[in-house]
């Protein structure tokens, strides 16, 4: 019997944007994705992916009106339905915010991306162990780097095979 390890699979906006718009390597991250049970988003990548859509749509002219809407309309579902409930860390407390300020200052990362390696290392999934570890799936191959660097477990889409 083959058996596969359960785990956690954090998106950030990069990998979220792919799931809701037809992009290079969109099927990557379908095909991925159709295997595994637990998927999320933290909710300051939930809204730096409706930036990114509304950029697409307005400013870029890579989508039209409808196909940002459906998008914008399928990922608020997914994430009220997966995500929006979870604990996640308080990125407001001071003493959170000095981690993921440090975590940036680290890597030479923005404040979105260090939280999103804090939330994973200490965030609600952060207890899953050895192979059902969190992964942070991401398009961004310097977070994936800093992640790395961080100890948290990640998947650079791009270049990298699935784990």
């Amino acid at each position: 019997m083959d058996s596969k390890a359960v785990r956690a699979n954090c998106l950030d906006a990069s990998a979220l944007v792919k799931l809701y718009v037809k992009e290079d390597e969109s099927e990557i991250v379908h095909r991925y994705f159709r295997g595994e049970a637990t998927r999320y988003a933290t909710p300051i990548c939930f809204y730096e992916a409706l930036n990114v859509l509304k950029v697409k749509w307005l400013y870029r002219k890579e989508i039209n009106r409808d196909e940002y809407l459906s998008a914008t309309f399928s990922m608020t579902a997914w994430f009220s339905a997966f995500s929006l409930g979870l604990k996640d860390v308080d990125f407001l407390s001071p003493f959170v915010f000095k981690d993921v300020q440090g975590i940036a200052e680290r890597h030479g990362l923005d404040l979105s991306d260090a939280f999103q390696i804090l939330s994973v290392k200490d965030g609600y999934f952060s207890r899953l162990a050895c192979d059902s570890r969190t992964v942070l799936v991401t398009a961004d191959e310097a977070l994936a780097e800093a992640a790395r660097k961080e100890g948290v477990r990640a998947w650079y889409l791009l270049k990298e095979p699935p784990p």
